[in-house]
Parts: C-alpha cells; sequence; structure tokens
C-alpha cells in the first residue's frame, strides 16, 4: 500500500483517516458508553515507542498507553519476567506468601526513600488512592483530626473513597454521600501563587493534604515556594502529607517519585503508585510510614488478585531496568531534549501555556476546537498524542523513546500546529 508517510519511526498510509470504525462500533455495542472515550485508533500491537495497526500505519506514540508504559511497551526483559512466572506455574497465589512477592517488595522499598518503611499492595490507581484516604481517615480518628485538604480540579480515581477527594463535581454526583471533612482549595496555576494557610480551617484540625504531584489534564506543576510553604505549614500543625503519584512515578518526571522535583526535604507520609509501576499489566501500591500504614490492623485493605504473583514479576523487572545507571543516563539526555521542544512551542500565539518536567508535558491552546483539530493532525501524520478533549494535549511517550524520535514526534505537532493558525 502507498504510504504518505515513511520513515525510521512511522508510517502512515496514503489516504488514511482518523474516523469511526466497525470495531469502534462494536465496542460501543457492547460495552458501557461511559467508557471508551478516545480517539478511533485500533491498536493491533505496541513495541517500544511503537503502535501498530493491522493496515501497517505505525505511530510514535507519545501516550505511553496512559503514561503506563514507561519502560516501554512489550519490554523484552518485563516480558521474559512474565513469561517465567507462568512456566513457574505460580500463576495465582492469593495471599499467601510467596518469593516473587516479598523479593518484589525489598526492591521497591530499597530503591525508595528510606523514611518509607512498609507498602501495600493492590491492582490499580483508584484502589491505591481508595486505601490512602482510608488510612488517612483512620489516622484522624486516632489522632483527634478532622480536614483533608485536597484541590479543584484534581482527580484521583474512580472508586468511592478516591472519588470524595476527586475535585469535580461529576466526581460524586451519582451519589448522594459527600465528605463534608474534604475540603477544595483552587490550585496554584500562577507560578508566583503562594501558600495561604488563612483559606483553611483551623490548622489543629486539619489532618492531611492529599496532593497529584501534578494536575492531571494539562499536567499543571506546582509552583515549588507553594509546596515548600504548604509541606512546612503541615510539619509544624501535625499535618500528615500524601502525594498521588498514579501518573507521576517511576521516573515520569525525571525522578523515580515526581514529588522529589520539588525539594530535597520533602518526605511524603504516604504516596501512591500505579501505571508505570509494572510498565505492563494492573499493579499498583501506597508506601509509607509504619505508623500510618498499620494504622488500623483491623482494616483489610487488600484484594483477591492484589499483589498477585504475574504483577509482581512485572514490577520487579520494570524497577530493574528503570533505574539502571546506563539507562538513567540516556534517560537524562532525553529529557534534556523533550523538555526544550516542548518548550519551544510557546513561540505559537495560539498555545497559552506549556507545562513540561522530565518526560510529560501538557500543551494548553486557546481552544479546544484548535486543539482537536491538532490532535487529529498529528495522528493522520503518525503522531499518537493524548487527547483530553479539552484545550489540552498531553505528552508522556515512553521513557526510551530515541531522541532522534523525540524531535521528529515535535516536528510534526509544530507542522500540526502551523495548519491551525
Amino acid at each position: 500500500m502507498k504510504q504518505k508517510v515513511k520513515t525510521n519511526h512511522r508510517s502512515i498510509n496514503d489516504g488514511y483517516r482518523l474516523k469511526q470504525n466497525k470495531l469502534h462500533d462494536k465496542r460501543h455495542s457492547t460495552e458501557t458508553e461511559a467508557n471508551g472515550h478516545q480517539v478511533p485508533v485500533v491498536w493491533d500491537r505496541a513495541y517500544d515507542y511503537n503502535v501498530f495497526d493491522k493496515d501497517g500505519n505505525k505511530w510514535i506514540d507519545m501516550t505511553s498507553g496512559i503514561f503506563v508504559t514507561n519502560a516501554g511497551h512489550a519490554n523484552p526483559q518485563i516480558k521474559k519476567a512474565i513469561k517465567d512466572q507462568v512456566d513457574a506455574d505460580l500463576i495465582f497465589a492469593y495471599q499467601y506468601i510467596t518469593e516473587i512477592r516479598q523479593e518484589y517488595v525489598n526492591k521497591l522499598l530499597e530503591a525508595s526513600p528510606n523514611h518509607f518503611e512498609k507498602s501495600i499492595l493492590l491492582n490499580t490507581g483508584s484502589e491505591a488512592t481508595d486505601a490512602a484516604y482510608r488510612l488517612v481517615k483512620s489516622w484522624a480518628k486516632k489522632n483527634n483530626k478532622k480536614y483533608i485538604i485536597t484541590f479543584n480540579g484534581s482527580y484521583h480515581g474512580r472508586v468511592l473513597g478516591s472519588a470524595f477527594i476527586c475535585g469535580s463535581k461529576d466526581a460524586t454526583e451519582w451519589s448522594s454521600m459527600v465528605d463534608d471533612d474534604v475540603v477544595f482549595i483552587d490550585f496554584p496555576i500562577d507560578p508566583d501563587a503562594e501558600f495561604d494557610p488563612s483559606i483553611l480551617p483551623p490548622a489543629d484540625q486539619i489532618a492531611a493534604f492529599f496532593l497529584e504531584t501534578y494536575q492531571g489534564w494539562a499536567a499543571w506543576m506546582y509552583p515549588p515556594q507553594y509546596i515548600q510553604a504548604l509541606y512546612k505549614f503541615a510539619r509544624d500543625n501535625g499535618a500528615l502529607v500524601c502525594f498521588d503519584e498514579v501518573q507521576s512515578g517511576f521516573y515520569r518526571m525525571g525522578e523515580l517519585y515526581g514529588y522529589m522535583t520539588y525539594g530535597d526535604n520533602i518526605e511524603p507520609d504516604l504516596i501512591c503508585l500505579g501505571k508505570g509501576i509494572s510498565s505492563s499489566i494492573p499493579m499498583s501500591a501506597i508506601l509509607g510510614t509504619k505508623e500510618i500504614i498499620d494504622v488500623d490492623l483491623n482494616a483489610n485493605l487488600s484484594g483477591t488478585h492484589a499483589g498477585n504473583t504475574l504483577g509482581c514479576a512485572a514490577c520487579l523487572a520494570n524497577i530493574k531496568f528503570l533505574t539502571d545507571k546506563k539507562f538513567q543516563k540516556e534517560l537524562n539526555k532525553r529529557i534534556q531534549v523533550f523538555e526544550k521542544r516542548s518548550h519551544k512551542l510557546l513561540d505559537y500565539d495560539c498555545v497559552t501555556n506549556v507545562n513540561a518536567r522530565g518526560m510529560v508535558a501538557g500543551i494548553v491552546f486557546d481552544t479546544t476546537e484548535r486543539t482537536n483539530k491538532i490532535v487529529t493532525d498529528c495522528i493522520e501524520n503518525g503522531v499518537l498524542p493524548v487527547c483530553t478533549f479539552r484545550e489540552s494535549i498531553k505528552l508522556g511517550p515512553p521513557l526510551t523513546l530515541p531522541i532522534e524520535a523525540i524531535d521528529e514526534a515535535f516536528d510534526v505537532i509544530e507542522q500540526c500546529i502551523n495548519k491551525n493558525i
């Protein structure tokens, strides 16, 4: 088939157009309409930083699925670890002790800052944030505290507990239940914003601050001085600090955990992990101090498949791959190019903000209509961004994306912006 785009990193057939297809229609007729809000690209396979369909189209993946495949799609080391675990005839073991589970937990804690003493293994990011919410509520009750402070516009998952701390009305509007002890404050978009304790409830009644490491839809980063002041206030007043690292963890922001980019002195009481924790199959975790993790020994925060053997095998291979010194050296070079090319997009008048750190960027445009046209044009030219269906495009490629492909992807993005000016 004749191709209109053909490079080492992408190829698109002549005449390809982004549009709904039979498989897309079939999905919507057999699954709930509440799911499936994504652009109609039919994935046939994905390897490293490329996504392929059955017609021979190949995209540079700037999504990592949705910030999952940090180590690359179908990473050979992770595939081998999963296959070896299957071949060991131990695919499922409920909550019984297994060597692979303990080996992974040991490695995770070893790689993490040493103030994290214990873990909870789960399956999804929503489960992790839900369990963290429950831990905070138990700790608050035990310590005669009340309020959880979080942010308008935040997203922490779809389980009820995690939905209580989501800063959007639609998170819990289906339910008659709300948690009146959760207080929402505005996200500090202004880079010069200062933390203002005067808008908070009484300091001695605040149990915890619950933060996304960056706010999802446009990768909004907190001003560093804001986080520093918030953290000092929490420590001065005996409040917990909890970071939702589901999107930002495992070097997405350039450090093992994204909160580390806000200062060496930041030591959260809890962090929630998911997505890039395995770069593959469903797994999540909470890390925290012993005091918080074991605050209620009657609370069973696990589940049937939590800490399953295949997931632990994948996670162990993933963290070994990502922490390798040679990989880290190459990643630092990629980050420099990715951040530079991201910020260069501010040269366009239609780009109102660029939020970039590590290998994640939120590109904010002046209108949703323009944004959606740019997304469509990018896809039709072999670059797959995250479509937010708002006035932003998010970029979060596998951390294995070579510099040549980073430059090529941004060249395409700039061409598509120019087309839609």
